[in-house]
């Protein structure tokens, strides 16, 4: 039991590094908190909001209507706790003045703010379930999600899918957020992951977006230019993901999963192990020799700074690129991820979720206030803050013309269509078949990018080097499963 929550731990704090990803300001260690009634957001005292028996009729047909908002604005003082991992300006700022909104709306109700970095609320959650110390509500990401729920302090969403109706969410990222028939948390915004290319780089050396694999190693190996320019880095530090990632994209192309629908690796059939070639020989052909022991911050770098042609990320490098190398904008494009002989079968998806915790004493508040995140002007304008790196998670604005009403949008508008055609089709890594504890295997041990080291440092055969693999892989699983 011991290891089965050690490697469930690892996982999440490997899962934050990669959410990391996403910002790209300083986080502070501590929380930053907010915390008042709408008297304090509103310049207004609570003891002067209506009770229920002022209410219009109207009002009051509504509430009746509605259980989660009647049992909020019951008149009762209520406070909940906010955990949110926005560490940065813009979306912080839009967080605590949707905070401020929500609590105008219902006076009686209090929502204290703490704002962590991914690293820390990893931290804070393991070590708040000893102490009863946990929030009432918090942002989560996949793995930290089903950690949480192996831990028992999920409060499941069932009921505000019940109130919002089942077509309210797009159903795969709903449905990669449900663990037996339970709805562990609701997708706040989406992402999936698709090939970054630099255009004038392909242009420069008469070279066609590359079809296939073939077609991207050629690519690659004509490039590479080291120290000018490099192919496509690849991320190997095994206190990273990154190996596992990209694994993850090459195999589901190819409609091959890394783990089996009865909780087996799948390392050793043969399309993975023809991924994990892949792998090997794009490093060898254009990848800094230094990126064996490159995590997320560093893969990253190199494409958003220029020097690296190809890429594999979401939406987010188009902010990453206009941050670091605005001029660059224009020369970078993106398409999806494709098997050996230009197939894609399938994406690897990403969701950063809204979920409540079972301890407590107001669930319908709960629902009430992961709701009011949602609605329209408001969503649209949170999901604008990063533009092609937050997409939508309600079918309403999925499919609305505000949404689109944007010029980076507009300017990347094919690159956004195929990021939203993998959410569509997309499942987590290791999660071809559902949520399952064994996919931890994949993203907390290291064991994809040891097995990359094996073959690119030791020459191992990449059958060898995936048996191998595969072994440590099953050994992890067992132990999650047990």
């Amino acid at each position: 039991m011991k290891k089965r929550i050690a490697i469930i731990l690892a996982l999440a704090v490997s899962a934050s590094a990669l959410t990391a990803g996403c910002g790209n300001s300083k986080k502070p260690a501590e929380p930053v908190s907010t915390s008042g009634g709408a008297g304090e957001a509103s310049g207004k005292s609570s003891e002067a909001a209506p009770s229920e028996g002022n209410r219009t009729g109207e009002e009051s047909q509504e509430k009746a209507g509605d259980p989660m908002a009647a049992v909020t604005d019951d008149g009762t003082e209520k406070t909940i706790t906010y955990w949110h991992t926005f560490t940065e300006g813009a979306r912080k700022d839009y967080i605590d003045q949707m905070v401020a909104d929500y609590m105008e709306a219902h006076p009686n109700v209090t929502v204290n703010v703490e704002v962590y970095p991914w690293n820390v609320f990893t931290q804070k959650w393991t070590a708040g379930l000893a102490a009863g110390a946990l929030p009432d509500v918090s942002s989560v990401n996949p793995d930290n999600l089903f950690a949480i729920q192996q831990a028992g302090a999920v409060l499941p969403m069932n009921p505000l899918i019940d109130a919002v109706g089942e077509d309210y969410f797009l159903k795969k990222p709903l449905d990669n957020f449900t663990y037996d028939e339970v709805i562990l948390g609701i997708p706040y915004y989406l992402h999936s992951y698709v090939m970054w290319y630099r255009k004038d780089v392909l242009k420069e050396k008469d070279l066609e977006v590359p079809k296939n694999w073939d077609e991207l190693l050629a690519a690659v190996k004509a490039i590479a230019d080291p120290p000018n320019q490099y192919g496509f880095t690849i991320a190997m530090s095994k206190n990273d993901q990154m190996c596992a990632q990209l694994l993850s994209c090459f195999a589901k192309a190819e409609g091959a999963a890394l783990i089996t629908e009865d909780n087996q690796g799948n390392l050793t059939d043969p399309k993975v192990v023809k991924a994990l070639q892949l792998m090997a020989d794009l490093y060898k052909a254009g990848s800094p020799e230094g990126s064996i022991n490159y995590g997320l911050s560093e893969q990253n770098d190199v494409f958003f700074q220029g020097k690296s042609t190809f890429a594999f990320g979401s939406g987010f490098h188009i902010n990453g690129v206009k941050q670091n190398s605005p001029e660059l904008l224009d020369k970078i494009a993106a398409v999806p991820f494709m098997g050996p002989e230009g197939e894609t079968l399938g994406d690897t998806a990403f969701v950063i979720g809204l979920m409540g915790w079972n301890q407590t004493e107001y669930p319908e508040t709960v629902y009430d206030f992961i709701r009011f995140h949602f609605e329209n002007e408001r969503y649209i304008e949170f999901l604008h803050l990063i533009p092609g790196g937050q997409l939508p998670a309600t079918t309403e604005v999925a499919n609305s013309e505000e949404f689109f009403d944007n010029d980076t949008i507009r300017q990347f508008q094919d690159e956004i269509q195929y990021i939203q055609q993998g959410i569509e089709k997309g499942t987590f890594i290791g999660m071809d078949f559902g949520l399952t504890p064994a996919a931890a295997a994949l993203t907390s041990q290291g064991i994809i990018e040891e097995c990359l080291q094996d073959m690119v440092l030791n020459n191992t055969p990449a059958e060898e080097a995936a048996k191998k693999a595969n072994e440590k892989l099953n050994a992890a699983i067992q132990i999650l499963m047990e």
